[in-house]
């Protein structure tokens, strides 16, 4: 790869970032690994899942920073978290009732802000940049 592509990539990541994290401030009060967390309920079409699979998911997350965030996620009512009767050193994270209903209500809002944004773009800027998404989700799969 040239040199020169390769800053270029790097420049364009870290001036759409900002974007993306303002996205996710006007859609919701949650953080953006929140949002992972919940969505990893939603869309993976889960009831529950392990710390332990959270923690892997979000590596190279801290495990006390884990644990704030699924707390704080508690405390409003999004999950819910209780010892495996199983295995009582696995903590099971289950999504509640009003954490997908917040999850799919964000979903909602924030893609009603991408269309808004995107009705600047042409068609075929509108194919290159799914094409372009579908590349890069491919290139960063297996960091």
């Amino acid at each position: 790869m040239k040199e020169d592509s390769l800053e270029a990539i790097f420049t364009g990541m870290r001036r759409v970032r900002p974007a993306f994290r303002k996205l996710f401030s006007l859609a919701s009060d949650l953080t953006d690994v929140e949002v992972v967390i919940l969505g990893k309920m939603v869309e993976g079409g889960v009831e529950e899942v392990s710390i332990k699979e959270l923690f892997d998911d979000l590596s190279p997350i801290r495990p006390s920073k884990l644990t704030q965030v699924t707390n704080r996620l508690e405390g409003r009512g999004l999950i819910k978290k209780e010892r495996d009767p199983q295995d009582r050193r696995r903590i099971r994270v289950i999504i509640t009732e009003k954490g997908r209903r917040e999850y799919e209500a964000l979903q909602e809002r924030m893609r009603s802000m991408l269309y808004g944004a995107m009705r600047t773009l042409s068609s075929r800027e509108i194919e290159i940049l799914v094409r372009s998404l579908e590349i890069w989700e491919r290139a960063l799969r297996n960091l």
